[in-house]
C-alpha cells in the first residue's frame, strides 16, 4: 500500500542525526570488538564512548518517534505543520488543503484506506486537532482543489465512512489562513447537512 511505503520512507529519512548516531554506534562496537581481541585494557577505554553514543542514538530515535502520531503513524500535528509551511513556501503553484473530520471515533484507518488511491507521493498527510486528518496537495489551478475534494468525498462515501471534508486552495504561503478556510468549509458543510458529531 502506498501509505505503508510512504511511512517506511519517512521513518528512514526523517532524522539524519539518528542515522549518524546509529552508524557511530556500530563503528564503535566494531572498534571495541577489535580492541578487546588485541588488548583488554584498551577495549575498556572505548566503553564510555560507546555508551554516550548509544544514549545519543536513543534520544534521536525518540525525536523521530514523536514526529509521528502513535495511533495512525501519520505525521503529528506539529511535524505536519512544519513541513506544510515549508511546502507552501516552496510551492510554485496552488496547493489544496483537505481537512477530514469523522462523524464517529476510531475511523482514522478507514479514512486512510478510503482516500489512498487518490493520493500522490508528494501529498503530505498528518493529524490535526483531536481527530482530524489533513492533506496538503499541490494542484495546478485553484479549481482543482474543490474537484479533488469531491472525489475524496465520493471515496469516503463508497467506503461507508461518515465524515465531513473541508477544502481550501491558495497560492500564498499562509498556512494558518488555509487551515481556517478549510475548517470553515468543513463546518459549513456540516451545518448544511444538519450533522453533528456524536462523540
Amino acid at each position: 500500500m502506498m501509505l505503508a511505503r510512504q511511512k517506511h520512507v519517512l521513518r528512514m529519512f526523517a532524522n539524519p542525526k539518528a542515522h549518524a548516531a546509529e552508524a557511530a554506534t556500530q563503528c564503535l562496537g566494531i572498534a571495541l570488538a577489535g580492541l578487546l581481541s588485541w588488548h583488554v585494557a584498551l577495549g575498556v577505554l572505548v566503553v564510555p564512548a560507546l555508551l554516550l553514543v548509544h544514549h545519543w542514538s536513543l534520544r534521536e530515535t525518540v525525536k523521530v518517534e514523536e514526529a509521528f502520531d502513535p495511533e495512525t503513524r501519520l505525521w503529528s500535528e506539529k511535524a505536519w505543520m512544519v513541513q506544510a509551511q515549508q511546502k507552501l513556501h516552496d510551492a510554485r503553484g496552488h496547493v489544496a488543503l483537505l481537512m477530514i473530520d469523522p462523524d464517529e471515533p476510531d475511523q482514522e484507518h478507514l479514512i486512510m484506506r478510503a482516500i489512498e488511491s487518490g493520493l500522490g507521493p508528494s501529498d503530505l498527510l498528518g493529524r490535526y486537532g483531536t481527530r482530524q486528518i489533513v492533506v496538503l496537495i499541490p494542484v495546478g489551478r485553484p479549481e482543482a482543489g474543490p474537484f479533488m475534494s469531491a472525489g475524496f468525498r465520493a471515496d469516503l462515501a463508497a467506503a461507508g465512512v461518515h465524515a465531513a471534508l473541508g477544502c481550501a486552495t491558495t497560492a500564498d504561503s499562509e498556512l494558518e489562513a488555509l487551515l481556517i478556510e478549510a475548517m470553515s468549509d468543513l463546518m459549513g458543510r456540516r451545518t448544511e447537512a444538519g450533522v453533528n458529531r456524536n462523540w
